[in-house]
């Protein structure tokens, strides 16, 4: 009897420990396992023979029951995930056509805030349901705070097309490189609890329904957006960020305002001397031993001249091999309308990478982070005024977001190149006229810009990086070192624009005064 005792007692802990692990969670589970063999082998030995028999039946009946009841759920799981024949229920007309208003004039703003109620976020789900052939036949968002200076959770409920069992959930969301990426807090399947294991198993079969509902990046993929911030709570989303665009000024009035400084204005400000000239290279790469990797956004792609060697790359690569008396190589990665996010996701830190690590290179620099904050700066919530809540909910978001990405950059550099001299280039502000009156927000966004340097150039210091400053010479200045006073108005340099921000560069690194 004691053996018979002890072999049933291995086989009712496991039973034991699997019907706790889907409904209580890993540690009960392994507790109820533990304690149940340890109370076993402990009393079986002292115990007398009908206690013995009474324990025997009992675990008999814990393996009967336990594992109809585990075979019964596995079933209803099984045959609610594999039912995919029959209609999916129409979504609501009205709510799917909220959500796609507000993303339409999210997509007409180049820095965006997108608004989405539950109701509208459910339509949007539904309406990927009755266009896929999935298992779930109905699923309801339910959008509730989070508890005092903690975000929202996105809860659901899913009803499957076999009609007896559903599933119920929670996502939260979170941001990595302008990314959303969306984690599952608890998922239940009937009357299963589905920890760990057994949730990841069963995401990969909601993983659509989890996309629809939060991953925005798949939903603005089309735009290249860089999502910036994602607000859950009050029954509803609002995600907040930029898309790759070298259009930053989307506010009618602002737009209406310099066009009218530029047509009433008698001259633009008188424009610096040139310091460095043109360069030689009139592309993106040059062969050599020892090289100079330009990494950016749209200065660094020389957006605003028509040859790349009067862009500020060229430029800068033509003074170092002068100064130095050496033949440096060259490759320039920008790409026009970059942000930190997508500079991350998009491949250009990983190519610069990969040749960093591959090659002897002397020099770095980068240019990243004026489309994080400008399309902000030039949309109707800022337009205005600078100040307005609206307008500062904005300038936070993006503000937060960098510091994140220009951290995760300037790591990654340093990793690649730990001898390269390495240069962050502080951002200009394109609406620093110089006229001083007109605009409306000159003065203020010159704070606002310089603030959002000092994030990258804090954390330039941590990781070694020299810091150029592109904007200091630059203020006051751009009615005539950029295309800002064209119809439309242009943001990007001239000539002696990309000439100021080389010389910038080269003063960073000793070189002119």
């Amino acid at each position: 009897m004691k053996t018979l005792t002890v072999l049933l007692g291995l086989p009712a802990a496991v039973v034991a420990g699997v019907i706790v692990f889907f409904t209580y969670g890993e540690i009960a589970a392994a507790v109820i396992a533990v304690v149940w063999l340890a109370l076993l082998f402990t009393t079986v030995a002292v115990m007398p023979r009908p206690a013995l028999a009474l324990i025997a039946l009992l675990q008999v009946l814990v393996l009967v029951g336990g594992g109809a009841f585990v075979a019964d759920q596995a079933r209803r799981i099984v045959t609610a995930l594999t039912t995919v024949e029959g209609p999916a229920d129409p979504a609501d007309a009205d709510a799917l056509a909220g959500a796609q208003a507000g993303f339409d004039a999210a997509m007409g703003e180049t820095g965006f805030r997108l608004e989405l109620h539950e109701t509208e976020i459910t339509a949007m789900v539904q309406e990927g349901l009755v266009e896929a052939e999935a298992p779930l036949r109905k699923v309801t968002i339910d959008i509730s705070d989070g508890a005092a200076g903690q975000v929202g959770q996105i809860d659901f409920v899913g009803e499957f097309k076999s009609g007896d069992m559903t599933v119920e959930g929670s996502v939260e969301a979170r941001i990595v490189a302008g990314a959303v990426r969306v984690e599952v807090i608890s998922l239940e399947m009937g009357a299963l609890h589905l920890p760990t294991v057994g949730r990841n198993a069963m995401e990969e079969a909601i993983d659509g329904l989890l996309e629809q509902v939060a991953d925005f990046n798949t939903l603005l993929a089309d735009t290249g957006a860089q999502v910036q911030s994602i607000t859950i709570g009050d029954d509803r989303i609002v995600v907040t960020g930029v898309q790759r665009s070298d259009t930053v000024l989307t506010s009618a009035s602002l737009l209406a305002g310099i066009q009218d400084l530029a047509a009433g204005a008698a001259a633009a400000p008188e424009p610096p001397a040139e310091v460095i000239g043109p360069g030689v290279v009139d592309g993106t790469s040059a062969d050599g031993t020892i090289f100079y990797v330009a990494l950016g956004d749209s200065l660094a792609a020389n957006v605003g001249v028509d040859r790349a060697r009067d862009g500020y790359v060229s430029r800068l690569h033509g003074w170092l091999q002068e100064r130095d008396g050496a033949a440096y190589g060259l490759r320039n990665y920008g790409v026009s309308g970059e942000t930190s996010g997508s500079l991350i996701r998009s491949g250009q830190l990983d190519d610069a990478e990969a040749f960093l690590r591959s090659h002897d290179v002397a020099y770095v620099t980068v240019d990243i982070g004026a489309n994080d904050l400008l399309g902000h700066l030039g949309s109707d919530d800022c337009g205005a005024d600078l100040d307005d809540p609206a307008c500062a909910a904005r300038i936070e978001a993006s503000t937060a977001a960098y510091a994140d990405n220009i951290d995760v950059v300037f790591e990654r550099l340093r990793a690649a190149a730990p001898g390269a001299t390495i240069v962050f280039l502080r951002a200009y502000n394109p609406f620093s006229l110089g006229f001083g009156t007109g605009v409306g927000f000159e003065e203020r966004s010159d704070e606002i810009l310089d603030a959002f340097n000092d994030v990258a150039a804090a954390a330039a210091a941590r990781h070694g990086v020299l810091v150029a400053d592109g904007f200091t010479p630059m203020q006051g200045t751009t009615a005539s070192t950029t295309h800002m006073l064209d119809r439309p108005p242009d943001i990007h340099p001239r000539e002696i624009g990309y000439d100021v921000l080389a010389a910038a560069i080269a003063a960073a690194l000793g070189g002119v005064g």
